[in-house]
């Protein structure tokens, strides 16, 4: 069966019209999330040297609005009524339909690697520029040259995945907390339908390619390793130049120009190691290449073993400034590990103490006080919208650091047989006063949310979702002014002259539950993550059930799996979601829509719109069920059906009810 799906997609490949697509790869990747590459196979009746591999993923959706908000969105529906009932291919992600990666060794030290992407929408018209049969991460070239004293490797070319430490070069990726249920395009296919939730249940994570935590760079890479240090230990070093997808992706176009140049040294000894890191970016913001922004990072890594306890972490001084003046700031990372034997159940303890001058969007810690180095994504038509318009305080999970803050996190588990609890919280306070907004993510929601409008800033009735890729977020201001039975008046968190005159803290705790049983002498997995985030004015290391918070979201998600036999799996899901913000954030004021024309469709059902004066009081619901099934070695059919219910008991016309089905078909080749 496989080999005939494979004779159909190089079928479907050789009679498709493609349009060639001369965007910059960076840009592709910055729409994009690339899928794993599977391990290729060798070319039949070519060169030992040559393989080819990859993989085809087909992805279909069929959504329907039984409930929805005035969909008033120009690049995605079309017609006086906006489509309530959706059938699409593809994720509009731009994630590649098929993935074919080509390697190769024409020498013993020199080798070579690119892959080539095919997309569609299915639109019907073979000539559109939608097609796209391309370049998706470029030419690699790679090279090694062995010495007495080192062994030097090179790459240069297209797209490579990088990671030097959490302040230089990270993709953060958390503490690998999250449902199983939503698939992913770059979920990778294991020998049995049930290896993922095995793994996930054993070891708390999940086997991931290169690019899972890594940041894209694309440029000139030197390593250096097997270089003798002293006391037997050893040295490595890599060093970059070049840009990342937070850099302009011309070389040399309307007078901007930008680059990105770090490196790492670092001496390992037994288990444990000492590395100096440094990165620095910089971008040109004039016509001129007179005025310009920079931010850089010089730190020292370290880890080692005290005692069996597992000590590690990072200290560093970054700066961030322009052609006229600079500003410099600390950042401490402190780690503490304990083993079993020592406290009966591990636990991690984290210390962060980060200013807000330090600032790198390429790092793992998340900026919250420069507004001018505030990411941007590249979509389809070539602009660059703000995706992440407002800044202020983001009101993280636990795992996840952002800059201007002080504190710490401990997380612990424990297991009980076939069961494991891990407990976490987390409390920090915010150094300086810059902001009085706050942010927060849609957890269960946002990759739903997110595909309604696509890279889009301030959308819905009252401007408040923002998208990226897979997620949507909103930003919550505090106000400087409250509204009381005789008025508004002023707040009692600003002085006169609108300065704040409090702090922001932050309190997180994670609740996360794994077993496994048996049903009918089969494997059954049950996954539960509950989070409660909350921001307020005042230090607390409990959580906070009273409307003293400025934002409290409480969020919980269970997975069931069953493994019915070794082709099959059964999944059921059920999320809820409330995020709830007190009388001094955002209250709904006024007619959002404001319609006045009398022959407009929507006059009759919002004209008479009655504003509550109250704050944010969201409530979502998720139930879903799904199949993995395993048709053959390499291809897996995923079926997934969603029901959303998302409603603002306060902000009215956010009202969403919505199903959705997805078929995903994914062929190793």
């Amino acid at each position: 069966m496989k080999k005939i799906y494979i004779i159909l997609i190089t079928s479907f490949i050789c009679e498709f019209s493609f349009s060639q697509n001369d965007t910059d790869s960076v840009e592709i990747l910055n729409k994009s999330s690339s899928l794993f590459s599977s391990t290729p196979a060798s070319v039949k009746n070519a060169s030992n040297n040559l393989r080819i591999g990859g993989n085809f993923r087909f992805f279909n959706y069929i959504r329907n609005f039984e409930e929805v908000y005035p969909l008033d969105i120009a690049n995605y529906y079309s017609g006086e009524y906006p489509q309530k009932t959706l059938i699409s291919i593809g994720t509009g992600y731009r994630d590649p339909m098929l993935l074919m990666t080509i390697s190769g060794s024409p020498t013993k030290d020199v080798s070579f690697g690119t892959d080539l992407i095919l997309n569609s929408p299915f639109s019907g018209d073979f000539r559109s520029s939608s097609n796209i049969f391309d370049l998706n991460l470029g030419s690699n070239i790679y090279s090694t040259i062995h010495t007495r004293f080192v062994k030097l490797g090179f790459q240069i070319g297209g797209i490579s995945w990088y990671r030097q430490s959490k302040l230089t070069v990270w993709a953060e990726e958390g503490y690998l907390r999250y449902s199983l249920f939503d698939r992913a395009p770059y979920d990778p296919i294991f020998d049995n339908v049930t290896q993922k939730y095995s793994q996930y249940f054993n070891n708390g994570t999940i086997e991931q390619d290169i690019r899972f935590g890594n940041v894209a760079f694309k440029g000139v890479t030197m390593t250096g390793s097997q270089i003798q240090g002293p006391g037997n230990s050893d040295f490595t070093f890599t060093s970059i130049l070049g840009k990342t997808q937070n850099n302009n992706t011309r070389v040399l176009g309307n007078g901007k120009d930008d680059y990105s140049y770090g490196i790492n040294i670092k001496n390992i000894f037994s288990s444990n190691f000492i590395a100096y890191n440094y990165f620095r970016s910089s971008t040109f913001t004039d016509s001129t290449n007179v005025k310009f922004n920079y931010f850089d990072v010089n730190s020292l890594e370290y880890q080692t073993k005290l005692y069996k306890l597992d000590v590690f972490g990072e200290v560093g001084i970054g700066s961030f400034g322009n052609q006229d003046n600079s500003s410099y700031g600390t950042a401490i990372l402190f780690n503490l590990r304990t083993p079993r034997s020592y406290t009966y159940f591990p636990f991690l303890f984290q210390f962060s103490y980060i200013e807000p001058e330090v600032v790198n969007v390429n790092s793992a810690i998340q900026n919250a006080s420069v507004v001018d180095l505030i990411s941007t994504t590249v979509i389809d038509n070539g602009t660059n919208p703000t995706v992440l318009a407002g800044f202020g305080g983001p009101m993280n999970s636990v795992g996840y650091l952002a800059n201007n803050r002080v504190g710490g996190s401990l997380s612990g588990e424990m297991e009980f047989g076939n069961l494991k609890i891990t407990l976490a919280v987390a409390a920090y306070k915010e150094l300086e006063r810059i902001s009085s907004n706050l942010s927060y993510g849609h957890i269960i929601s946002g990759l739903f949310l997110s595909r309604i409008s696509y890279f889009q800033t301030g959308f819905n009735p009252y401007g408040t979702f923002n998208s990226y890729y897979r997620g949507v977020y909103e930003n919550v201001n505090i106000q400087d002014t409250i509204f009381s039975e005789s008025g508004y008046e002023l707040s009692s968190l600003f002085d006169s002259e609108g300065n704040m005159n409090f702090d922001k803290y932050y309190f997180a705790s994670d609740l996360h539950l794994k077993f496994k049983g048996k049903i009918m002498n089969k494997d059954f997995y049950v996954f539960s993550l509950t989070n409660y985030n909350t921001a307020q004015d005042y230090l607390t290391l409990l959580p906070i059930i009273n409307d003293e918070a400025f934002l409290k979201q409480f969020c919980t998600q269970i997975d069931l799996v069953y493994n019915y036999s070794e082709r099959l799996n059964v999944l059921a899901k059920f999320g809820l979601e409330s995020i709830l913000a007190n009388r001094f954030t955002d209250l709904d004021i006024e007619n959002p829509l404001n319609i006045t024309d009398s022959e407009h469709p929507l006059f009759d059902d919002y004209n008479d719109y009655e504003p509550s004066f109250k704050a944010r009081h969201q409530n979502i619901n998720q139930y879903g069920f799904g199949l993995d099934y395993k048709l053959n070695d390499g291809l897996h059919l995923y079926l997934r059906h969603f029901f959303y219910d998302f409603y603002d008991k306060n902000f009215s016309l956010n009202k969403i009810n919505v199903s959705e089905t997805t078929v995903e078909l994914k062929i190793n080749l």
